[in-house]
């Protein structure tokens, strides 16, 4: 979460990508992200997260993705609230690598995933490629000191799912995206892409 005036609470906004970007590539230090969920309920949860440089092989359990980071890992535990309007109140700590792993251990409800990070015009965006049972899911995020607006969407990203709770990662710690993947996009080949219109004027990069 980034540092702003605005105490604990994040500002962002998600979008569902068909396919990785090559843009991810440029990450020459990607992220593995391994986080557990000990509550979810309402839009509020408790998550204990292990994360640190992504391993050779991301194809493994939690349990061996875990012992993969090893002693440079990086321990937190947050407390978030209900997204409304691109904002989420979400208070992180750093704790001990070592207990958030044993915790990450003995959790069923994780999620897994590699995050790359690049820069995208004004923004830092991170890209999200879901392991697992979340596989093959990416998404795009970007996150600002306050409310995204006037955003610049990558031409990867098929359609914001900022307000979409099912992709939500305490969502997915209990109902992983493989089992309504193909319902999902379905949906989207329905529906065509949605964009938030409550933050501004959203434009394509490069348009």
């Amino acid at each position: 979460m980034q540092e702003s005036g605005h105490g604990d609470f994040e500002f962002e906004r998600k979008f569902f990508v068909h396919d990785m970007p090559e843009v991810a590539a440029s990450d020459p230090s990607p992220t593995m992200i391994v986080q557990a969920y000990l509550f979810a309920a309402d839009g509020y949860a408790v998550r204990v997260r292990v994360q640190g440089p992504a391993p050779t092989n991301c194809d493994a359990t939690p349990t061996d993705l875990v012992d993969a980071l090893g002693e440079s890992a990086l321990g937190t535990m947050a407390a978030k609230g209900p997204a409304v309007g691109g904002t989420r109140y979400e208070a992180e700590r750093e704790i001990d690598p070592l207990v958030a792993g044993q915790i990450v251990r003995r959790c069923e409800q994780v999620v897994a995933k590699v995050r790359y990070a690049v820069w995208l015009g004004e923004d830092g965006w991170v890209i999200d490629r879901f392991l697992g049972g979340n596989a093959p899911l990416v998404i795009a995020e970007v996150e600002r000191g306050a409310p995204v607006v006037n955003l610049a969407v990558p031409e990867f990203c098929a359609t914001e799912v900022s307000e979409d709770d099912r992709f939500r990662n305490e969502y997915l710690a209990f109902h992983p995206y493989d089992a309504w993947a193909e319902r999902y996009r379905r949906e989207l080949a329905l529906l065509g892409p949605k964009f938030v219109h409550t933050l501004g004027r959203n434009r394509i990069a490069g348009s």
